[in-house]
């Protein structure tokens, strides 16, 4: 599935979209994967059970760009500073968190990768729904411990957060936190203390 190649033995963490890289890492190279940490994202296979109805609402962005080739990017090149700059503003508890030059570099960069960023939202609604299903009908799990540091999106949107990364993860530290989806910016001291605790396990 996945080409990836590591020589050495790793401990890998992600944040959202590079957390699920990790977990497809994960998955596919059990044997290289020492411990697996995740920041506030859920499986992909979980995230579209879970995305339904007026709750999708809060995820639009999936469903616009899980869309064919083309008007998603026209779309969104089309007013790429204020697409991108909406989840920085909603999905930040402090916005002093993320100073204004770091902001600017994070919108000239996201303007820049358009294409790319949209395809990889894109395979999320195809080529990785169909690796996690395999992995789940297999009964692949992630082996090593797994730590996942999430905003509370269960008690939210009504889902047991937890539960869904047990089944994948059996050997799981889950937390919480009161910080917004940026909590690496927002919240470094804790989530430096929980991959810390991580990597001792």
């Amino acid at each position: 599935m996945c080409g990836l190649a590591f020589p050495h033995a790793i401990a890998l963490v992600g944040h959202d979209r590079g957390a699920l890289v990790a977990v497809r890492a994960g998955l596919d190279h059990p044997d290289v994967i020492t411990q697996l940490g995740s920041l506030d994202v859920l499986p992909t296979l979980d995230m579209w059970d879970i995305l339904h109805g007026s709750n999708a609402a809060v995820a639009f962005h999936l469903y616009l760009m899980a869309q064919p080739p083309g008007l998603p990017e026209q779309m969104i090149s089309a007013s790429a500073d204020a697409f991108f700059e909406h989840f920085l503003d909603v999905w930040t508890q402090n916005r002093e968190a993320i100073p204004a030059d770091v902001r600017a570099e994070y919108l000239r960069a996201s303007r820049e990768a358009v294409p790319s960023i949209v395809a990889d939202y894109r395979a999320s609604a195809g080529i990785d729904i169909e690796h996690d299903q395999s992995d789940r009908e297999a009964g692949n799990q992630l082996h090593m411990p797994v730590t996942v540091i999430q905003q509370d999106w269960g008690s939210m949107l009504g889902y047991d957060a937890e539960a869904l990364w047990k089944a994948w993860a059996p050997d799981l530290e889950h937390r919480t936190l009161s910080a917004g989806h940026f909590m690496a910016e927002e919240a470094p001291a804790e989530v430096v203390e929980a991959i810390r605790t991580l990597l001792k396990r």
